[in-house]
């Protein structure tokens, strides 16, 4: 159990990092320089753009702003930021912004297309996500408590569930996570990564159009269904390892497992940032998630 350890201390020793990471300044804009010349691509997260010279390839920021004065040879997209485009800016590509600002000033020349000067579907859904996940500040601290609080309890509830429903499943993915987790975790990390990379591009296909947004919403939580299955049977190792609730049933057993993993992910979200308290979600269910896999739902015993 040393690789359960490692995950459960893991995710208690990120609190104090994820939470000065959010609270110190954001990074300064990514800046080209009049009379530079970059021959590949350019892109960031959560960083804002400024092209004052020429960049061959495409220009892209995830939720960050894009400001071009100069030559871009691809395309500039922005996700949830704006676009912004002076006098003498030269776009080859085209230019896409989904959270609809994208503008052009008079002299501004762009080949191809300019879409997002028109709210797009799902454009105030990225924006409202982007200031949500973002930094928090001042007033923004207590919507994001809101929100971490509810995710939180939905994920203890939805894991407790899983227990009432399925208690020896649970407890045989509990089982294969103590007696392979090293298995687990490796398989729940690949199966996590090739989900990504599945995932990602189909969500902004659909993201685009009227019709995709429920089906991509649809997506989202059918994607959400393994980890929070992984996350009940990771809960039952938790306790059974602790040795808390030798004479409990397995729904309580589970319900105390999932509190004590949750409650760090729920500090880390409120108080520091959403997206790290996310991104170690998975990587803590993605455990139990490779064990529900190697153990057929915790049908088969491992061990």
């Amino acid at each position: 159990m040393r690789a359960l350890r490692l995950l459960i201390g893991l995710l208690f020793g990120l609190f104090p990092v994820a939470v000065f990471a959010q609270a110190s300044e954001p990074a300064p804009a990514l800046v080209v320089p009049a009379g530079t010349n970059l021959d590949h691509d350019l892109a960031t997260f959560n960083r804002s753009i400024v092209v004052l010279g020429t960049v061959e390839g495409d220009v892209t920021s995830w939720s960050g702003d894009i400001r071009i004065e100069g030559r871009v040879g691809g395309d500039v997209v922005t996700y949830a930021g704006t676009v912004e485009l002076g006098p003498a800016a030269m776009i080859t590509g085209s230019v896409f912004a989904l959270g609809g600002g994208a503008e052009g000033s008079d002299g501004a020349q762009i080949a191809g297309a300019l879409i997002g000067n028109q709210p797009l579907a799902g454009g105030l859904l990225s924006s409202s996500a982007d200031a949500l996940f973002g930094p928090p500040a001042g007033a923004e601290t207590a919507p994001r408590l809101l929100f971490s609080l509810a995710l939180g309890l939905f994920t203890l509830l939805f894991t407790t569930a899983c227990a009432l429903i399925w208690p020896r499943r649970t407890t045989g993915v509990g089982r294969a996570l103590m007696h392979a987790p090293g298995r687990a975790i490796a398989l729940g990390l690949l199966s996590s990564l090739l989900l990504a990379l599945l995932a990602l591009p189909l969500g902004a296909l659909l993201a685009i159009s009227l019709i995709g947004m429920p089906l991509l919403l649809l997506g989202v939580v059918a994607l959400q269904l393994p980890y929070l299955f992984g996350m009940a049977g990771l809960s039952r190792a938790l306790t059974a390892r602790l040795n808390l609730t030798a004479a409990w049933p397995v729904p309580a057993a589970v319900a105390l497992g999932a509190l004590l993993l949750l409650t760090p992910l729920v500090l880390i979200g409120a108080f520091g940032s959403l997206t790290a308290a996310m991104l170690l979600f998975y990587l803590i269910a993605g455990a139990g998630f490779g064990a529900a896999l190697i153990s057929r739902g915790g049908i088969y015993a491992i061990g």
